[in-house]
């Protein structure tokens, strides 16, 4: 989804509408807990603010991430829905990001929404009864040399 500004400046009174499934799957990182990212569903529109050539684009993203799990590595389909707002002009802020050359590239910016919807972790429901920590006798055991620091005291 690249755009040329000429084309953004035509279009915004004809058909403001941008809609389309674009393959993100180039941008995965290959040592991640993600292991398969399907084709995003990608909705929205797009405006002009001002003659200051300032382009927001709201969005909506919708896709499935194929995540590990974080106790059995067992893959798990997390959906992914998220609504975006991305501003683009060729002034350099921290608040907006900046045009760079004749047109704006939604690719990268559709990924980077994506990834910061995943979740930090996955269970899959196999392992949801799964402990963290199973404590038996040999786990409670203290060792008899630093049993004696619980009674020192500062």
């Amino acid at each position: 989804m690249k755009f040329t500004i000429a084309q953004l400046k035509k279009r915004i009174h004809q058909n403001p509408i941008i809609e389309g499934v674009v393959d993100v799957s180039s941008f995965m990182p290959e040592d991640e807990d993600i292991l398969a990212v399907e084709k995003a569903y990608v909705m929205g529109e797009f405006f002009i603010e001002g003659d200051e050539d300032v382009f927001v684009f709201e969005l909506n993203i919708k896709t499935k991430l194929t995540m590990a799990c974080a106790r059995t590595l067992k893959p798990v389909v997390v959906t992914i829905n998220a609504d975006v707002e991305e501003v683009f002009t060729y002034d350099e802020t921290d608040e907006y990001r900046q045009i760079d050359g004749l047109s704006i590239d939604l690719l990268p910016i559709i990924w980077s929404n994506i990834y910061l919807e995943k979740p930090m972790r996955v269970i899959h429901p196999d392992a949801e009864d799964m402990d963290d920590f199973i404590e038996d006798e040999e786990t409670r055991k203290v060792n008899p040399q630093l049993e004696k620091l619980k009674d020192y005291k500062s």
